[in-house]
């Protein structure tokens, strides 16, 4: 299966499939499912500040501090279709790995680190944080994102970061 949209809506009857085995099959599809109905909302709250008791985060934000470069958090897993298509496309260009040496890149696997990614509200992949030296969030960039759209994002953070 192949979308060109990596956000979409599904409907389906509780009398012909529970929502534990509609959920299980979008997540061996390689995507992930948020359930939005009328008791609950799509917004989800994102701390604007990273949590103090992770030691991964603690020591990607200390190398970030004393290097003062942006820190990336990039949250994806192995099922993760469009987090695979990213890693074959976007993370392998040129202008995106170029400007990836100017920050400090902190991939975090949601499945290995599930306290870490429910503490971050992170609720689809890929979901990519570029957190300031200070641990405070600048920018949130959720679903796939091509190289350009990537590179536009890291150029727009690091000036904005070496404008302070």
């Amino acid at each position: 299966m192949r979308l060109e949209r990596e956000e979409f809506i599904v409907t389906f009857d509780p009398a012909q499939a529970t929502l534990k085995t509609l959920l299980a099959t979008i997540k061996e599809a390689g995507y992930t499912a948020q359930v939005v109905n009328a008791k609950t909302t799509a917004a989800t709250q994102t701390p604007t500040t990273l949590p103090p008791d992770f030691a991964l985060l603690n020591d990607a934000l200390q190398r970030a501090q004393v290097e003062n470069k942006l820190l990336m958090l990039d949250f994806s897993a192995a099922w993760c279709a469009p987090c695979q298509r990213m890693e074959k496309t976007t993370f392998v260009d040129a202008r995106v790995t170029a400007l990836l040496q100017r920050c400090v890149l902190l991939r975090i696997d949601t499945d290995a680190q599930p306290a870490l990614t429910q503490k971050l509200g992170v609720v689809g992949l890929p979901d990519i944080r570029l957190v300031t030296p200070e641990g405070k969030l600048a920018r949130q960039l959720r679903g796939f994102l091509d190289a350009k759209a990537l590179a536009d994002e890291l150029e727009a953070a690091l000036k904005k970061l070496s404008q302070r």
